[in-house]
């Protein structure tokens, strides 16, 4: 019995094993629900990959320029619309020659040179190794880690460093070392080819002898790279305002000027001269440069503008007004932001045939003119414009129209270096370079500012019950969703 007993046994199992194996078995275990699944899951990440490698096949054919995308919290890499539109419209072909070391180039200059360039098929880009080829720095006559731009048709040529484009922190001159502060690719690229495809230059002239404040270096920098240069000029020393001038400054002039020259300067005015003016805090409430901008619709107010509601962090006095201009003059501003400190305010008169009246920066309807005898509450223009127009005999003026215009501000901080150097997220030098660029008739402000390479920080100042919903209430709320959804699935 024991002995029949075992063979059963053991024919049972070879009878187990053998279905085990059998074809039909193992077609079957292939039928399984959870095979199928694996087999579509399979094929799925087959199919997700080979996608994955046509799309990196395709996109590595498209030009630099398209396939980059600047995610930088600086945006080094984009370009402005007055770059891509002078790239667009350039009618001679453009070489640029880096002149460096191999693999020597930073990172982020080449990058951006190879983005900048791909937007036209007129530029060229080729980069030569001084050491390789050491003739090339006497052919140049220049040093290395530099670029050379060159336009064939015009037989001009420009030379702009790296270090003028990856700009060092002020430390570094001082201890001998620190960090790179600012990077100026597209503001250098686009000056240098603006100037060798001959663009005319302007001039402006400063006028000095009433406490004007000295330009700050960041314009001046700026005008360069807009083809404008300066120079300083003196109406008490010179009764006539020089033939070359195309634009006239008074920056911050603490004294009022002298009859003689407000007849000089409203007379230039009148002959399609353009004049722009930076109010003082110190600078006088009435006189001959008051009775200047009056007599163009401009009425300047007596005391400080103080907003209570656009302010920065309660000092009404430092006012974040309204950006009120229009046209070419909102080009290029990318948050809207612009700060004034201690400005003076303006009312303006009704237009004219003549005179045609614009405002460029506007305070809140809960705003005060402050002196100290009193306030007065109500809307104040802070920056506006007045363009003179008048039939003229010159045969200079080929449609015999005149055009001059008077351009005001009501604080010098506009364009004050610790206010923009501080706050470099305002607009004040793009909006007034775009009010120079206006005033010369041009119509693109080739000026652009450098970027800034400081790390930026998300921070929510004073932020109170912010950041205790923040920091407690939305990660406990987060977690009770996450429980509910848990325990609904544990029951299912």
């Amino acid at each position: 019995m024991k002995l029949l007993k075992k063979r059963g046994i053991r024919r049972e199992k070879h009878r187990l094993s053998k279905s085990m194996f059998s074809r039909k078995a193992v077609r079957e275990s292939f039928e399984t629900i959870a095979v199928k699944h694996g087999s579509y899951s399979a094929a799925a990440v087959i199919l997700v990959i080979v996608i994955a490698v046509v799309i990196n096949l395709i996109c590595g054919q498209l030009p630099s320029s398209l396939r980059q995308v600047d995610i930088s919290s600086n945006k080094i890499y984009e370009i402005s619309d007055t770059s891509r539109k002078l790239l667009k419209n350039l009618e001679y072909e453009i070489e640029i020659t880096a002149i460096t070391e191999s693999d020597s180039m930073d990172e982020r200059l080449e990058t951006f040179l190879d983005k900048y360039t791909g937007l036209s098929d007129k530029v060229t880009l080729e980069t030569v190794d001084p050491v390789l080829h050491p003739s090339v720095l006497t052919e140049y006559n220049t040093e290395a880690d530099t670029l050379i731009i060159e336009c064939q048709e015009t037989g001009l040529s420009a030379q702009v460093a790296f270090s003028d484009i990856l700009v060092e922190s002020a430390s570094y001159y001082s201890t001998g070392s620190g960090t790179l502060s600012s990077f100026d690719g597209e503001g250098q690229l686009t000056a240098a080819i603006n100037q060798v495809i001959g663009q005319e230059t302007k001039k402006l002239y400063y006028l000095t002898d009433h406490g004007e404040t000295e330009l700050p270096d960041s314009i001046t920098s700026l005008m360069q790279k807009g083809g404008i240069t300066t120079e300083g000029w003196s109406l008490l020393m010179n009764s006539e305002i020089p033939e070359d001038c195309d634009i006239l400054l008074l920056n911050g002039p603490t004294a009022d000027i002298s009859k003689a020259e407000f007849k000089t300067l409203k007379q230039y005015i009148k002959n399609g001269g353009s004049v722009v003016i930076l109010l003082s805090e110190q600078g006088p409430e009435s006189g001959y440069l008051t009775k200047l901008m009056k007599s163009y619709g401009i009425q300047q107010q007596k005391g400080y503008i103080a907003d209570m509601e656009r302010c920065y962090q309660g000092n009404y006095y430092s006012v974040f007004p309204n950006v009120t201009a229009t046209g070419d003059l909102l080009s290029g501003l990318d948050t809207g932001m612009v700060l004034m400190v201690n400005s003076r305010g303006f009312s303006l008169e009704e237009s004219s045939e003549e005179i045609e009246l614009s405002t460029l920066l506007e305070t809140s309807a809960n705003s005060y003119a402050v002196t100290e005898s009193g306030e007065t509450q109500g809307t104040f223009e802070l920056a506006a414009r007045a363009v003179y127009t008048a039939e003229s005999d010159s045969e200079e003026d080929a449609d015999g129209v005149t055009t001059g215009n008077l351009i005001v501000y009501g604080s010098s901080s506009m364009i004050d270096e610790s206010i923009t150097g501080a706050f470099t997220g305002l607009d004040n030098q793009t909006l007034f370079m775009n009010s120079i660029t206006a005033a010369l008739g041009e119509e693109d402000n080739l000026s652009i500012e450098a970027k800034s390479l400081d790390i930026q920080y998300n921070m929510v100042q004073y932020g109170g019950y912010i950041s205790v919903m923040l920091i407690f209430i939305v990660p406990i709320l987060v977690l009770i969703i996450g429980f509910v959804f848990w325990i609904r699935r544990r029951r299912v």
